[in-house]
Order: structure tokens, then sequence, then C-alpha cells
């Protein structure tokens, strides 16, 4: 028989992260494909929803890469990178909902945020990496 490793709750919400993005560029292929006027006319919703998938895509690699390399982090660190890698990408895909000719709409408030989170979270895995 062989054992059955146990994947963590990181790397679970690291691929889950990754193919919830993944398909959202898929979906922005297809609209180019079709020609999709409401999305190819408005350069700003191109825009936004582009980086709402690029950004997704690299924080679920980051959440994998943690999930992988850093054995027992402290809990805020974790919580702090799940929260970017959901707020940060989800601030983009909301500012091109509704928004005024323009202007990303006001969903775009989570992006900075998880930008922060991020930067904690990172800071917190540099301070462990360094710890004696």
């Amino acid at each position: 028989m062989s054992e059955r490793t146990v994947m963590s709750s990181d790397a679970r919400f690291g691929w889950t992260a990754l193919l919830v993005w993944a398909c959202l560029g898929v979906a922005l292929e297809t609209a180019h494909a079709f020609k999709l006027a409401s999305y190819l006319d408005d350069a700003l919703t191109r825009l936004l929803l582009t980086l709402a998938h690029a950004h997704g895509v690299g924080l679920a690699l980051v959440v994998l890469l943690f999930a992988a390399t850093v054995p027992e982090p402290p809990h805020w660190v974790r919580r702090a990178l799940r929260f970017a890698a959901i707020a940060m990408p989800l601030g983009f895909a909301f500012g091109a909902v509704g928004h005024p000719e323009g202007d990303p709409s006001i969903g775009i408030v989570l992006a900075p945020l998880g930008a922060l989170a991020l930067i904690a979270a990172l800071a917190g895995v540099v301070a462990r990496a360094w710890r004696p």
C-alpha cells in the first residue's frame, strides 16, 4: 500500500487560487476570440481584468512556494499572504465592474490593501528566514 500524503492548507489554497485565476485567463482569451465588444471596446476594463488575472496567478504561485518552503509559519503571516492573494486580484477585478469613464470603480481599494498585506507577509517570512 502506498502512503497518502496530506496536502497542507496553504498548498490547497494555492492550487485552488491558481485554478480560479487560470480560468479567468481562459475567459479573457475567449472574450478576445469571440470579439466581445463589452470587453474589447473598453481599454480600462481590459487592463484591470488582465491585471486581476496576472496578479491572481502570480500570487497563487507565491502561496505555493510559501507552502513548499516555509515550515510552520506564524499564523499572521499565513493569513496576511492569503488575504493578499485574494484582495489584490479581486481589487483589480472589482475595479473593472461598473467603472465610470476613465477611472476604476471603488472596488480597486482592495488592491493596495492586498499589496500592504503582501509586504507584511513577505517581511514576516524574511524575518523568520534570517532568525538564527
